[in-house]
């Protein structure tokens, strides 16, 4: 990518993977602009927050060159956790410390994954459709879901508290109900709010209620960073295909 110096940062162009298709006609332009992060920056990602994607969201777009047409806390997932990569890379450089246990020897190995080499999922329209509208196995109800966001993911995170504080004796785990109640956009066609979800997804058949579950997770990942690379053992020498997880290392390098 091509480089620039400004006021003692590095700013470098990316390409969204959803290149602003889903968005509607909020004119989301693919290219991005993003600015190293400052000292300042760092303190802040590092401050005490009860929403702690908005204040990463908030960190990434001070740091884009010009504002999105749509704010990064409600942009997808995909399109959020690029970006997430892209200001560690421009900010730190793209090697990153991690270790691996190898499930045939036992060994762990540590090494250094660069995150340009992490393969980026682009936008495919006929996929995201097919995991957007569904219909279920067992009810045959059509279902239309909404691209999860890190607004979302706060809000249902506080959702999950208040819950779990309200109905301290509950012998249920609220965070399935609420992710599909904020998750859910439409049945058989028809929009609905969460209020009306919940009854609807108490009673639905374990199958349904896990199909929705998974075409959640497929959705999210349908763009953005693929996740997964392959590391040699220091011991047997067997390639192990591992998975990149957010660490200490990620915006604390101790390579540097």
């Amino acid at each position: 990518m091509e480089e620039r110096q400004t006021n003692y940062t590095v700013a470098e162009g990316y390409e969204l993977p959803s290149k602003g298709l889903i968005y509607g006609d909020k004119n989301v332009s693919s290219h991005v602009e993003l600015r190293s992060m400052t000292a300042k920056d760092e303190m802040k990602r590092l401050n005490p927050s009860s929403t702690p994607f908005k204040n990463l969201a908030d960190i990434i777009e001070g740091c884009m060159i010009e504002k999105p047409a749509i704010h990064v806390y409600d942009m997808a997932l995909g399109d959020y956790e690029y970006l997430l990569h892209r200001l560690r890379v421009v900010t730190y450089g793209p090697n990153y410390k991690t270790a691996v246990t190898c499930p045939y020897c036992g060994t762990t190995t540590e090494t250094i994954c660069s995150l340009d080499d992490l393969e980026v999922k682009e936008f495919d329209f006929d996929k995201f459709e097919e995991l957007r509208t569904f219909t279920l196995p067992n009810c045959g109800r059509t279902i239309t879901i909404r691209f999860q966001t890190p607004h979302i993911m706060d809000e249902i995170d506080a959702k999950t508290k208040e819950m779990k504080r309200k109905y301290k004796d509950a012998t249920t785990d609220f965070h399935d109900l609420i992710l599909l109640t904020y998750m859910i956009e439409a049945v058989d066609g028809e929009p609905k709010q969460k209020s009306e979800l919940e009854g609807f997804i108490n009673k639905l058949p374990g199958a349904d209620f896990m199909k929705i579950i998974n075409n959640i997770n497929r959705l999210n990942n349908c763009i953005g960073i693929k996740n997964e690379f392959y590391v040699t053992c220091d011991e047997c020498e067997s390639e192990i295909k591992t998975f990149f997880r957010f660490g200490q290392e990620f915006f604390r390098p101790s390579n540097i």
